[in-house]
């Protein structure tokens, strides 16, 4: 698996908290899911070596 795909599985697996979170924010699902949307392809743009990883166990 390549850190972009761990990083992938690891943003879909907290994507319904992040959505949760960003309609809480903007009051609106459809905004909340653009939220959600950009910041993956942000991260997914980024440099992935950059990016310190913490999962819980």
């Amino acid at each position: 698996m390549t850190p972009h795909d761990f990083l992938a599985v690891q943003f879909e697996g907290h994507r319904p908290h992040l959505r949760a979170v960003a309609y809480r924010m903007l009051g609106s699902l459809t905004e909340a899911e653009d939220a959600v949307q950009e910041a993956w392809l942000r991260l997914a743009r980024s440099d992935s070596g950059d990016i310190d990883i913490w999962v819980a166990g």
